[in-house]
């Protein structure tokens, strides 16, 4: 039987940039720590196991599509973040230590938001966000005497090729 929904999830899944899958995969791995750690609140072993269970898949997926060629030591950094993560989801499904899931959220939170800004504002390399990094933006447009500007249309940063290499 078709599913709709399951249709429609494959089409976007099918149909969207690397870039736009990369956030998604963010917003799982975020999505399944969150339901791991309310099945661990409510003590419902199974469910724990099975979120937990997606969440470290998706963090294998991130780091096996990681490109060390391209992506140099951002990869590296990456890949150890990654690691440190998968480590963190084992110890708290262990121990059932909701604090180790709080820390691998808020982790994958901190890259969604950084990987977002800089898929959705594409800017040279050096240039620090505005949107993020506003006092270190304002130092730089400071010292440069005018706004950074953006590479041309279409056009990646530096950053952003690497992710989606």
């Amino acid at each position: 039987m078709n599913n709709p929904y399951s249709n429609y999830q494959k089409t976007q899944v099918t149909t969207a940039s690397q870039e736009k899958i990369l956030l998604m995969l963010y917003e799982g791995a975020i999505r399944f720590v969150k339901h791991a750690d309310k099945a661990m609140e409510e003590n419902n072993l199974a469910d724990k196991g099975r979120y937990i269970s997606k969440a470290t898949a998706i963090l294998s997926e991130l780091m096996a599509t990681l490109d060390f060629k391209v992506g140099g030591q951002l990869a590296t950094d990456l890949e150890n973040l990654y690691v440190f993560m998968i480590d963190k989801l084992i110890d708290g499904n262990i121990n059932n230590d909701r604090e180790s899931l709080a820390i691998v959220e808020k982790l994958l939170k901190t890259l969604y938001t950084a990987w977002k800004d800089v898929i959705e504002n594409p800017r040279a390399d050096g240039v620090p966000s505005p949107k993020l990094q506003p006092q270190e933006y304002q130092s730089f447009v400071s010292e440069k005497g005018h706004e950074a500007t953006k590479p041309g249309q279409g056009q990646k940063s530096e950053l952003g090729k690497k992710i989606s290499a």
